[in-house]
């Protein structure tokens, strides 16, 4: 036992022995290179070298060959330098950071070939950044030859997050949130918003992201920091290689207000709107020019909004002020001549000269309702229409000439139904493209025309004679089939109409599947599975998807369907005709209590809705 003790205690003292002489080894170099630095310093490289030569033995470590090679690279003797890394290299091949210093050293002598292959090793490190850059390097000298498709990869979106690891500069960073979102992960591209954001360019871009994900609150945040940013004059755009531009105060206001409007704060997306607005309007009385740009059509789209809104509110001074102004600073913009147009129809027509309304204005009574009618200021017809074709004259937009189509067949009473038959006819002709195809503006305002004129028919066959010219359908697979394979080709109002002829012929798959594909796979929501009605799709569809849900068994969806599609109506008709319907649901649930509230409310909407009073008078009997 005795001896065992010795033996273990040689050992352990063995082991000290060892550890000491490692750290008096270490001292000794880090004492040896202090010396270095002081003979560098004082201008003896000569002293420096042999000292330098001397470490060259006594290195154990690879952090002491980098401080070395420094010390070879400070006397110019990059062969010495070059020496002492790959001898460090043979004992530690996996190293990051030799391997790292290496790569910088081979391409500053222009190695660049042997630099690249050996970054490759570094991938996905700390250090992957050094891959990133050569690689970039290389792609740069054939970007044009190369695929936007290409940067967007995933193979580059490793890159640029290597690249942003390593620099910390978040050009990178958005680069690889770009690669997700392409591929419609809105989710993934989120979660990669940096800590802090170091340009207006920079936090604009990731709101973009927060409201592209429906993070409608997060995206305003962002924006308050660009605005900030922006405003305070911090823009850095020296802290990244691909800044090159400030965002401007009308990027910021037009998304803002947007964001509002998404989460159902109108009023504060109309204050947004109203404060840039009055801005620019004190600058230009100032003499001060607000800097537009390429905004130009941002700020064209606020006004419009301005516009909508106060239309909504009923306020026809505040509209008519703004559409005016719109057409008159923007004359080619389409939206804004036809809601001004739409505004001197609906400002012409005498829709308070009803029999009712008449009798009252003979007894001296005057509703609130009637006095706004009077008093709400008028816009010609005529003068809407010229400046349409104004328009047109010098920009041929197929959705304006549509517009200003159907704006003289709503003011033209004397036309009978053949006139305005050979009229379309004649518009077909005039714009034909091929056997069957004209613009999509075009072949809309036609089918539409015949469906107005209750020529179902001819409507039927020309749409589905457009399509299937369009789109090559039923040449291998029927019609029908071939249909429900290219929905994601076509405009959302080829699918609604494509859906209307499939309920006409009591096709009910069919129909279902158009108006699905229309009301919720063609927005963005559908992207990273959310199940939103998309922006875009009428309101009369996801009504007309409820009612199939709810001919086919599917109450509970089509009670949820028909909720949202009431919040997104915009006339009280509408709202009514879905509270009616909401109603026939309850009663066949014998929900009587939520159908006659249903009901009533209806009623309160469109007092004139006949099936509604109806329902309610069985229930009240």
């Amino acid at each position: 036992m005795k001896k065992a003790w010795l033996v273990c205690a040689a050992v352990a003292l063995c082991g000290t022995l060892i550890s000491c002489s490692s750290r008096a080894k270490a001292v000794s170099i880090t004492a040896a290179l202090d010396e270095a630095d002081r003979y560098i310093a004082q201008g003896y490289p000569k002293d420096a070298l042999k000292i330098l030569a001397s470490c060259e033995k006594k290195i154990l470590s690879p952090m002491e060959a980098i401080g070395v090679y420094k010390r070879y690279l400070q006397l110019e003797q990059k062969k010495a330098a070059e020496k002492t890394l790959k001898n460090s290299l043979k004992k530690n091949p996996d190293n990051l950071e030799l391997n790292a210093v290496y790569c910088n050293f081979l391409d500053k002598q222009g190695k660049s070939e042997e630099a690249f292959k050996r970054a490759a090793l570094l991938r996905g490190t700390n250090y992957g950044s050094l891959y990133s850059e050569y690689y970039l390097r290389q792609e740069a000298d054939q970007a044009n030859s190369r695929e936007q498709s290409f940067f967007l990869s995933d193979q580059m979106q490793s890159l640029y997050i290597d690249a942003y690891n390593g620099s910390g500069d978040n050009a990178w960073l958005r680069n690889a949130a770009l690669c997700s979102m392409k591929k419609g992960e809105y989710g993934d591209a989120a979660q990669m918003v940096p800590d802090r954001k170091k340009s207006s360019s920079d936090a604009y871009f990731w709101s973009l992201v927060y409201f592209d994900n429906k993070k409608y609150g997060e995206a305003a945040e962002s924006l308050q920091t660009a605005k900030d940013i922006l405003e305070k004059n911090e823009d850095r755009f020296a802290d990244g290689l691909l800044e090159n531009r400030k965002v401007s105060q009308i990027e910021i206001a037009s998304l803002l207000s947007d964001c509002y409007v998404n989460m159902g704060e109108d009023k504060a997306a109309e204050k947004i709107r109203g404060d840039l607005i009055a801005q620019i309007t004190l600058g230009a009385e100032k003499g001060v020019s607000a800097e537009i740009g390429s905004t130009e059509s941002l700020l064209g789209t606020m006004y419009l909004n301005s516009a909508l809104y106060a239309l909504q509110r009923n306020d026809d001074r505040a509209a008519y002020n703004t559409l005016t102004f719109i057409t008159q600073k923007w004359p080619d913009n389409v939206s804004a001549l036809i809601a001004y147009g739409n505004f001197a129809y609906n400002s012409s027509r005498r829709i308070m000269d009803d029999p009712l309304t008449q009798s009252l204005r003979d007894a001296g009574v005057v509703s609130t309702d009637m006095k706004r009618f009077d008093e709400r200021p008028r816009v010609a017809v005529s003068d809407a229409l010229i400046r349409m074709k104004e328009s047109l004259a010098r920009t041929r937009n197929d959705t304006l000439y549509v517009a200003a189509l159907e704006l003289e067949d709503k003011i033209d009473d004397s036309s009978d139904e053949r006139t305005r038959l050979g009229r379309m006819y004649r518009v077909l002709e005039r714009n034909s493209t091929g056997a069957d195809l004209y613009p999509e503006a075009i072949a809309q305002y036609a089918v539409h025309t015949l469906l107005r004129l209750e020529r179902y028919s001819e409507a039927k066959e020309l749409f589905i004679k457009f399509l299937t010219a369009r789109y090559k359908l039923g040449s291998e697979r029927p019609f029908e089939e071939d249909l429900a394979l290219s929905l994601q080709r076509m405009s959302l109002w080829e699918v609604e109409y494509a859906a209307y002829f499939a309920a006409a012929e009591k096709n009910t798959d069919l129909t279902k599947r158009l108006y699905e594909y229309a009301v919720y796979e063609s927005g963005y929501s559908a992207a990273y599975g959310g199940n939103d009605i998309s922006p875009a799709a009428a309101t009369e569809s996801a009504v007309n998807l409820a009612m199939i849900y709810s001919s086919t068994g599917s109450k509970d969806k089509a009670l949820e369907l028909y909720g949202r599609a009431q919040s997104r109506a915009t006339d009280n008709y509408m709202r009514s005709q879905i509270m009616y319907r909401l109603a026939c649901i309850y009663d066949a649930k014998n929900d009587a209590a939520a159908a006659v509230k249903a009901l009533e409310y209806s009623l309160y909407l469109n007092p004139s809705n006949g099936n509604a009073r109806l329902l309610l008078g069985k229930f009240k009997q």
